[in-house]
């Protein structure tokens, strides 16, 4: 081919190209405006769609009447955008009043934002109250605020153990808290967004919005009155055993419902982290003990139901000691031949295993088993162990003897808390409970716990002959210093030593007593156990008499307003020192007191500013003490903290940013810095009975 023909033929071969390929691109764009365009819009909108959560408001924890033990509390962090058209003007004035809330110099806040020159985004403060915010300068363009849910516990360490606490996301992590989470958690709302070019999110529009289901209330069945006597009781009989732990447990034994459960050492659900494991620890429920003689509740019901004794026959006890399969048995006294009724009362170890070897194993283990032993109570809080019953082909030829004394058995105090509950309602052995409604955002009751009898365990006929044996404990035997004046009581002590390497040693035990009252009407049953007591290895001179002040101090809430109180005398309190004090902590401090509140809000941000008993004057049992409050804004000095709680003392310099080291325990004696002086960032208690 000539070559100007083939450059022709390549020209129009070019032209042709030319002409296809737009018209190519041109058919293009209209099969896509046409006839994928509404492909192409879902396909947008799905990339620049967001979603943003609306989160649920988690319910709160509230006592058997009402009040509030466990709330979500708003707070807010302090951000500013700089580059919003305005914020220079008017910064100054956000930068003084942020500095009049939080004491921080307006300064401070104004190198903050000169330090990320450009950025859109610069955090001032974390954690500002809702009343701190409404103080705020709030029309500066650029401010942000954003909403943080903070879980608040408003009495402290108070009840830890049942209500336990939740995670930096609100999640629960143990007791209540943990156990109810999916009633106290709802369901997250949502809200449709717009994501524009540069990745700004702003709401859509034309978007959904769906609304939170917020959290329920539960209402537990602690009685904020009880449970903080019996913490204050617990603490001070703690430091005169001198024990390592202690736990008490208070159970309507009607009902089942748990009144008051308390432990030490304990922990402030507000911080769990900033206290040692062991401090979290519920050891009404974790800990697996051997009962010792508060075993021989099951002793007594197995003689009696299965016709083995009657309550008046006599049982050779012998001369204080006897030998058994080989083991020497020991009574703290020579006893000889007492009645049956008196070998509870005196708590002889010899003469229960004598009367438990009339019986038969089988009718021993069935009694036991009955009861509950080697089984969980079903308590609605987590981590409760089941104890440890053995089988009666693994016994050996002493295990009868040592089970009959509370020994080769393993049990939770709650586990022996319930059986007496069972001699204390005659015989029925009930499923404990902390947990008494769940109530909707609404108010509305969407679940109630029922009593809940799991089965009968002994007659009444057997319970009412029981009950003036174990009463016999109090007025004249082992636990006479559970007596409440005035008052009925029936129970029984317990010593168990402990195994150290392998055997039992005489220098470690468990101090136990298990009591009720009125015991001819059982309105509550209460036990108490320290772990090695060094005051004295007997619960009836360490935990009687913890029991007895605390039932003393209960009577005037047990009875109710148509119901006389037992003739008792007239007691009177000294009114605590409350000036100064947070509303929250002046609550506690009256009502372990004995005394009456007047209608405090714990939830209010408020100090009290003055009391109108003074300090140190005596009161009436439950007399009502009104107090005067102010804004706690910036306190400017330290207080008298003499008088104080350590506990109370440590929280209110804790809320202020105190560091705080203790010497000594019990109150407040001394304190440095001196009360008048700068709010210090750390002081020093010391403390003492």
């Amino acid at each position: 081919m000539p070559i100007r023909d083939e450059i022709l033929a390549r020209m129009y071969v070019m032209l042709t190209l030319l002409v296809l390929v737009p018209a190519a691109v041109g058919l293009q764009v209209i099969r896509v405006g046409l006839l994928d365009l509404d492909q192409l819009e879902e396909a947008g909108d799905r990339q620049t769609a967001a979603v943003a959560e609306i989160p649920a408001m988690r319910g709160s924890i509230s006592d058997r009447f009402g009040r509030t033990l466990a709330v979500n509390t708003a707070r807010f962090d302090i951000a500013v955008d700089p580059g919003i058209e305005g914020f220079a003007s008017e910064a100054e004035k956000l930068y003084a009043s942020l500095g009049r809330v939080t004491g921080s110099s307006a300064a401070q806040y104004r190198r903050a934002v000169s330090r990320k020159a450009g950025s859109r985004y610069v955090l001032l403060e974390r954690g500002l109250t809702t009343a701190d915010v409404s103080k705020l300068h709030r029309s500066t363009p650029g401010l942000i605020l954003e909403d943080r849910h903070r879980r608040t516990y408003n009495y402290g360490s108070l009840a830890s153990h049942v209500l336990g606490h939740v995670d930096a996301d609100l999640r629960g992590l143990a007791g209540v808290e943990q156990q109810y989470n999916g009633y106290l958690t709802g369901v997250a709302g949502r809200s449709d967004m717009q994501r524009d070019r540069l990745g700004r999110i702003r709401p859509a529009a034309d978007g959904a919005v769906v609304l939170p289901d917020h959290g329920s209330t539960v209402v537990t069945t602690i009685d904020l009155v009880l449970q903080t006597i019996l913490e204050e009781e617990l603490a001070k009989g703690m430091e005169r055993a001198r024990a390592n732990w202690g736990t008490a447990i208070a159970i309507d034994p009607e009902t089942g419902a748990i009144l008051a459960m308390a432990n030490l050492p304990t922990y402030d659900s507000n911080r769990p982290g900033a206290f040692p494991t062991p401090s979290r620890r519920n050891h009404a429920i974790t800990d697996q003990v051997e009962p010792g003689s508060t075993f021989k509740l099951i002793t007594a019901v197995a003689a009696l139901e299965n016709g083995t004794i009657g309550k008046e026959d006599t049982v050779d006890t012998g001369p204080g000691w006897a030998v058994l399969h080989g083991r020497t048995l020991r009574d703290t006294h020579a006893y000889g031949r007492i009645p049956f009724r008196e070998v509870i009362a005196v708590s002889s170890n010899i003469g229960s295993a004598r009367v438990a070897e009339m019986g038969t194993k089988a009718d021993f283990y069935r009694t036991a088993r009955a009861f509950g032993f080697g089984m969980s109570t079903g308590v609605d809080l987590p981590g409760e162990e089941a104890g440890l019953l053995r089988r009666i082909h693994e016994w050996s030829g002493s295990s009868l003897s040592a089970l009959s004394r509370g020994y080769e058995v393993q049990a939770t105090p709650l586990q022996i808390l319930t059986a007496y509950a069972a001699l204390a309602n005659g015989g029925r052995l009930m499923r404990p409970h902390v947990v008494r409604e769940i109530r909707d955002v609404r108010g509305e009751t969407v679940w109630r716990a029922e009593p809940d009898s799991i089965r009968r365990v002994m007659s009444r006929k057997t319970a009412r002959r029981l009950l003036p044996a174990f009463e016999e404990v109090v007025t004249d035997g082992t636990a006479k210093k559970a007596a409440i004046p005035g008052v009925r009581v029936a129970g029984k002590t317990g010593t168990a030593w402990k195994v150290i390497d392998g055997s039992y040693t005489s220098s470690r035990s468990r101090a136990t007593f298990v009591g009720f009252f009125p015991a001819e009407a059982p309105r509550v049953v209460m036990l108490v156990m320290m772990d090695e007591p060094r005051l004295s290895i007997y619960g009836g001179e360490v935990a009687a008499p913890v029991f007895a002040e605390a039932g003393r101090r209960w009577l005037p809430t047990l009875m109710g307003d148509d119901e006389p109180a037992p003739a008792v005398a007239v007691d009177t309190v000294s009114v605590p020192a409350l000036t100064g004090a947070p509303l929250s902590v002046a609550e506690r401090r009256l009502l372990a007191a004995g005394l009456e509140t007047a209608g405090l809000d714990p939830e209010d941000g408020s100090v009290v500013s003055a009391q109108r008993i003074e300090a140190g004057k005596r009161a009436r049992l439950w007399t009502r003490v009104r107090v005067d409050t102010a804004d706690d804004a910036a306190p400017a000095a330290m207080p008298d903290l003499r008088g104080w709680t350590v506990r109370d003392a440590a929280y209110w310099l804790s809320e202020r940013g105190v560091g705080v080291r203790v010497s000594g325990s019990g109150l407040v004696r001394g304190q440095t810095p001196q009360a008048g002086a700068p709010i210090p960032t750390t002081a020093v208690l010391s403390a003492g009975d």
